[in-house]
């Protein structure tokens, strides 16, 4: 798949595309298609370490999150067995955040 992804902070043009695994989903999980994902001030924030405090929740020296976007649309692709409240095909819709594994929603699949 081909995110958006950035390795250090700065302005947007610190962002690329690269093509980077597709996320396996692990038990009790879904994988997600995603069809529409928000760039809001809470990305920017997070792409920038700025305030300078963001730091101390992104990383000192560098982001601990490659791919950014909390906040995601899309279908489920695939249901791991013990998931019973989702099934292939349904469409959703989430938030994600740092204390959930890491955002994800500016890439094909989270």
């Amino acid at each position: 798949m081909r995110p958006a992804v950035h390795d250090r902070y700065g302005p947007p043009e610190v962002l690329r595309i690269e093509e980077v695994d597709r996320p396996v989903p692990a038990a009790g999980e879904i994988l997600v298609r995603v069809r529409a994902a928000t760039v809001n001030r809470n990305d920017c924030a997070w792409r920038s370490a700025k305030p300078a405090f963001q730091r101390a929740f992104s990383g000192w020296r560098r982001p601990k999150w490659r791919i950014l976007g909390d906040e995601y649309a899309g279908t489920v692709e695939a249901v791991e067995p013990d998931v019973t409240r989702f099934a292939v095909g349904d469409e959703v819709f989430g938030v994600r955040t740092y204390l959930d594994a890491g955002f994800g929603g500016h890439a094909e699949y989270l």
